[in-house]
């Protein structure tokens, strides 16, 4: 894990972390295609899911995960699984 994912897993389990107030995006590449493989309120529980289908999926690779804010169709953040840039 990097240093990013450190953080938000800090984060969702201080007493400023708001269930709901984000979603997190498990984001992954097959056949040259983007698809979103776990969707979760914590980055956590997303990171377990995508890497489960991942396992169950080898044509599919588990990239990074987008942070977004609930209503918002943008990202807020984009977290990469290494400090590699994708």
């Amino acid at each position: 894990m990097n240093s990013e994912i450190i953080s938000e897993i800090e984060h969702i389990q201080s007493e400023d972390f708001h269930l709901g107030e984000y979603i997190y995006m498990g984001m992954g590449l097959t056949k040259g295609h983007r698809v979103c493989m776990a969707v979760a309120y914590k980055i956590d529980y997303c990171i377990k899911k995508a890497k489960q289908f991942e396992e169950m999926n080898e044509e599919v690779t588990f990239t990074h995960i987008n942070k977004v804010k609930v209503g918002e169709l943008e990202q807020s953040k984009k977290i990469l699984l290494t400090n590699s840039v994708n």
